[in-house]
């Protein structure tokens, strides 16, 4: 019976650690403006993860070393989807139809105006209800 409980405790903090880790994998990824850092994060993120499941396995808290593998997988999931389509995924973003958002967070170079998506200056001509109706 004792299996049982270690199993549902390290399968909840797994799952903790999945929803944790990919809260700071997207916080990760709108800090990134380039390819680069994006990678850097990744990398990052591998580093310190398994350095940090190997210390809690290192320790004998096997329980906890699920919440650190939760934590890592989270957090590149996290990367990935606040990121879009980089390295493997682009192929599985084509299919699925993401976007990558990591281009429209970019700002406009300094020096150009942003495009009018709409204007407030020429509001149009005014028609009341009877016009628009066709009576």
């Amino acid at each position: 019976m004792g299996y049982v409980s270690v199993f549902i405790v390290s399968l909840l903090l797994a799952i903790l650690g999945i929803v944790i880790g990919f809260r700071i994998g997207q916080e990760l990824a709108a800090r990134c403006t380039s390819k680069r850092q994006y990678w850097i994060s990744n990398a990052v993120c591998y580093v310190v993860g398994i350095v940090a499941s190997a210390f809690v396995w290192a320790l004998g808290l096997v329980v906890l070393s699920f919440a650190t593998i939760g934590l890592l997988g989270g957090a590149i999931a996290g990367l990935k989807f606040g990121w879009g389509s980089e390295g493997p995924w682009k192929k599985v973003d084509e299919v699925m139809g993401v976007k990558n958002r990591h281009l429209e967070q970019r700002g406009v170079p300094e020096g150009e105006e942003e495009p009018e998506l709409m204007s407030v200056a020429d509001p149009g001509p005014v028609q009341d209800r009877k016009t628009r109706r066709g009576k």
